[in-house]
């Protein structure tokens, strides 16, 4: 799990904010965190702006459990390839 990453006990949830230099990286950052989400059924709370994503996922039960991890896993891997791709995302 990147250390972008809060964990907060109450309510079970996970908490980042990713950066990026430009629109059209970001776009592709919340598109590709869509097709995570969708794939495991599990959708975070998301607020973004011009450069930056803020992103909170709520454990459906008491405590952080697999999916939740599952999700940060891929939402870390959507963050990687955008800013592998357009060296331009900030970290």
């Amino acid at each position: 799990m990147n250390e972008k990453w809060k964990l907060k006990k109450q309510p079970a949830s996970l908490e980042a904010r990713f950066e990026f230099s430009s629109f059209d990286d970001l776009r592709t950052f919340l598109d590709e965190m869509a097709e995570q989400a969708d794939l495991l059924d599990h959708h975070p709370n998301i607020s973004f702006g011009r450069s930056h994503a803020a992103v909170i996922i709520y454990s459906k039960t008491e405590e952080l459990n697999d999916v939740d991890f599952e999700l940060v896993k891929g939402i870390d891997e959507a963050f990687l390839r955008v800013s592998n791709s357009s060296q331009g995302a900030l970290v």
